[in-house]
């Protein structure tokens, strides 16, 4: 038995799919996922990566229409987890939460890991720390703060974390940006920043915003400045650092990325499915819960985001080492 194909129809059968994929180009990859899918954490079980990760997930996984099964592979300031995920089969069936931690291998020397070893679909949620003082302290602007920095170089002093961390390092691109010395103590974290600082045994803090805000509230502590891009929604007179004049951004971003070579289809279904999560109320309001704000990066942009906090890294780093 023969069968005729009419050319004619033909034509128009190829021209009306084509159309089709120009109007739904996600149509073509509806494909994905067609089973469950593997997520690697490098950090423990109900810490704050962990819940971030897990939040988006919570959503995510109804709009992909799969399960994502997490697990967390801790060890080596997150050098096992992301080791793990890099040496896995790029089909995109194992995922990886990219977060800010990523950038920091090459220019710290940690593992041969690097932000190019992987792909990278969208960001989901970023903080940004905030330099914080005394309520009763006698600056009353991040610019007064800054005066007294330099009027009294190496007196004050700010409660950072540990050396070269998560906010020594915008802290000192800070001090460089407004010209003052920078004299930091550590702590093992914001809640014993705090205390330090209510206490007054330090000048200021830099440190997330979420721990702070029961001291705002009563009054004992407040705000002089943002790290952020933007200013926060919650205290809209809080300036940012770059409004001031220092040209400091330090956004700490959680989002979705496996390992390199993973098929378009996957990394376009990703990206759309984060676009549509960060859009859902229910969501949003989990983040604020934890001091986070939804991340609107898609593949490029987040990957931009990811290079420009390694080369931040790199000058932080540097003025850090003298």
């Amino acid at each position: 038995m023969s069968i005729k194909i009419n050319r004619r129809e033909l034509m128009l059968t190829s021209a009306g799919a084509a159309l089709s994929s120009l109007l739904f180009p996600g149509a073509a990859f509806a494909a994905y996922p067609t089973r469950n899918i593997n997520w690697i954490l490098m950090w423990r079980a109900g810490g704050g990566a962990d819940t971030a990760t897990r939040i988006f997930l919570k959503y995510a996984e109804k709009m992909l229409g799969k399960k994502v099964i997490v697990q967390n592979i801790t060890g080596g300031g997150g050098a096992i987890g992301y080791t793990a995920a890099k040496s896995a089969k790029p089909d995109g069936y194992t995922l990886v939460t990219i977060q800010g931690d990523l950038p920091k291998f090459e220019p710290k020397a940690l593992a041969p890991i690097k932000i190019d070893d992987f792909d990278i679909a969208a960001a989901f949620a970023f903080q940004s720390p905030v330099v914080v003082v005394r309520a009763d302290a006698p600056w009353k602007s991040l610019e007064d703060f800054v005066k007294d920095m330099k009027d009294n170089p190496g007196k004050r002093t700010i409660g950072i974390s540990d050396i070269g961390g998560t906010y020594h390092q915008p802290t000192a691109l800070w001090a460089d940006a407004a010209g003052f010395k920078l004299k930091a103590v550590t702590f093992p974290g914001s809640p014993q920043q705090a205390v330090a600082l209510l206490g007054g045994h330090v000048d200021a803090t830099v440190t997330w915003v979420k721990p702070n805000i029961p001291y705002v509230k009563e009054g004992k502590l407040k705000f002089l400045g943002y790290m952020g891009s933007k200013r926060l929604d919650d205290y809209p007179d809080v300036p940012t650092l770059s409004e001031v004049g220092y040209d400091v951004v330090w956004e700490h971003p959680y989002g979705i990325g496996g390992p390199k070579g993973m098929p378009k289809e996957a990394l376009v279904a990703l990206e759309e499915t984060a676009k549509k999560v960060w859009e859902v109320p229910e969501f949003q309001a989990e983040l604020d819960k934890l001091g986070l704000t939804v991340m609107r990066k898609g593949s490029a942009d987040y990957r931009a985001h990811m290079h420009k906090m390694q080369s931040d890294m790199t000058k932080a780093l540097k003025l850090i080492q003298g």
